[in-house]
């Protein structure tokens, strides 16, 4: 089947990725990298969730691996300071998308 014929069958729309035969395969470095990452993060996150569950067993703080950060007294130059919340951003990014798509 040729590239031209294949663009017809999807309505006369681009594909939006590259198709997974045409797709380098990601170097076992890579590979290794991120799974590296996804299970450090994991790790951390699961001793964390440990620490804040376990907030009155003083020993098994002391001999947590994380530490939880928190400023004993605020800063004075951070006192209007605002969190941005991207989920919320993206959030109404998607909703403005699909209203412009559907009223034209």
């Amino acid at each position: 089947m040729s590239g031209r014929s294949q663009m017809a069958a999807m309505n006369g729309k681009r594909p939006s990725a590259i198709p997974a035969r045409l797709q380098p395969e990601p170097p076992a470095q890579h590979d290794a990298l991120i799974k590296y990452i996804y299970d450090s993060w994991n790790s951390v996150s699961r001793e964390l969730d440990m620490c804040h569950q376990q907030r009155n067993n003083v020993h098994y703080r002391h001999g947590a691996f994380v530490t939880y950060y928190q400023e004993q007294t605020p800063n004075p130059q951070l006192k209007d300071f605002e969190p941005f919340n991207l989920e919320a951003w993206w959030g109404q990014r998607v909703v403005q998308s699909i209203t412009r798509n559907a009223t034209s």
